[in-house]
This record gives C-alpha cells, structure tokens and sequence, in this order.
C-alpha cells in the first residue's frame, strides 16, 4: 500500500498548493474509471469516492502521494447530462489547471478499453499536443477485451494518436499497474515546467527511457 491521502478539493487555481511538489493530473471522460484507478495505484479501497453516477467530480482533486507529489483528478468530460453551462465551466476549469499550473509534469489520459476512441478523447490528446503537455494513453479495463478485440484496439490507437506512449491497464487484473507508476515516478524526476514572464510555455516532454521504478511500498495507514 502506498502512503497516501486526500489533500483538498477545489475549483480556483488561486485554492491549490503553492509548494513546489510536482502534480501528476488524470483526465478522461466521465465514468472511465479515475477514481477506483486511484484507489487501485495507491492501494486504498476508499481513498477517491466511487460513484456508479456518471460526472460526480465536479472539483479538481488532490491526493498528497508518499509526500513527495500529488495525484490530481480532474472532472470528467462529456456526460451528456451535465448541463451546457456546467460542461463548458469543466472544460474551462480543465483547460486552466493544464495551462498554468508551473508544478505538472504529466497528464494520464484515460479512455474506456471497451468503448472505441471517441472525438472527445481524440480532441484532448491533440489539445495536449498542440500546448506541450506531456501525456500517455491509459487503456484502462482491458480485462473486459477479448485477445483480437484488444489487439484491435491497440491498431486503432496507433492510428489515432501516433507515436503516443500507450499503456494497457486493468484494475481487475493489476495488468501494469507497475508500468503506470513507472511512467509517473520518471515525469516526478523530470525539471520543472518554466513559465515564461510572458505566460507562453516552453515546456520539454520528459523521456520515459530512463529508470521506471516504483514506489517502495509503505506501510503506514491511512486514517480517513
């Protein structure tokens, strides 16, 4: 079990931390899985709220990890009934957090296994591109694939982002939960993002060709 906890709950960038520990954030449509992937990485049923209901992340979530960064959830994307004026206010809110907040260093994009790569995740993914955002594709619920559909998947992903780093997980199963924490304690390493007193990014994606260990599991417990 990892050492982890719940940090705050926001909607204000001016409410987040203003340490230098780095943030690991996690986007994806609404009920692909964010939260009980948290709940799977760090080891802790009840960490993150599981809710059956489609867009109930609603804030920009921190989670303080081993004390060293955090895990950030942001809403989810796309619930169809989630008013107009609270879906932009998401998308806003998103946009935001990725664009100025100095301490990201990496974006876990998550999408459905079972459900083909839609526009929404297709729009984010090129958003992220276009602004310098370093990310990796996170095919979560690759236990409900059969052999061919999850070969099939894997084609249609290699078509759609091109040269993105994709990583096949599954709660279920724990299929590379270590290669997921890999892929985060390498971008914890990597220099901070700079900020130019013009607010233009000039950010430099990490490689992932280096050490990808994983944490060292504590044994502290977490009190809710």
């Amino acid at each position: 079990m990892i050492s982890a906890s719940f940090f705050t709950a926001t909607t204000k960038l001016s409410d987040l931390p203003i340490d230098a520990k780095p943030h690991i954030a996690m986007v994806g449509r609404s009920n692909v899985g964010k939260s009980s992937m948290i709940n799977h990485l760090t080891g802790q049923k009840k960490l993150a709220r599981v809710s059956s209901d489609p867009g109930r992340t609603q804030t920009i979530n921190l989670y303080t990890i081993a004390d060293r960064f955090y895990l950030v959830d942001l809403p989810g994307y796309g619930y169809a009934q989630t008013s107009k004026e609270k879906r932009v206010m998401f998308a806003e809110m998103i946009h935001e957090y990725l664009l100025l907040t100095p301490q990201l260093r990496l974006v876990l994009l998550i999408i459905d296994a079972r459900i083909p790569p839609t526009d929404l995740d297709a729009d984010m993914a090129a958003w992220l591109q276009d602004n310098g955002i370093p990310f990796v594709v996170i095919t979560n619920k690759m236990d409900k694939l059969s052999t061919s559909e999850a070969s099939k998947l894997h084609h249609a992903l290699e078509m759609k982002y091109p040269g993105i780093r994709q990583i096949e997980h599954s709660i279920t199963s724990g299929r590379n939960r270590n290669e997921v924490w890999g892929a985060i304690e390498a971008a914890t390493r990597t220099p901070p993002r700079d900020m130019t007193i013009t607010g233009e990014l000039s950010w430099t994606a990490p490689s992932f060709n280096g050490d990808l260990t994983t944490p060292e599991p504590e044994t502290n417990e977490h009190v809710e």
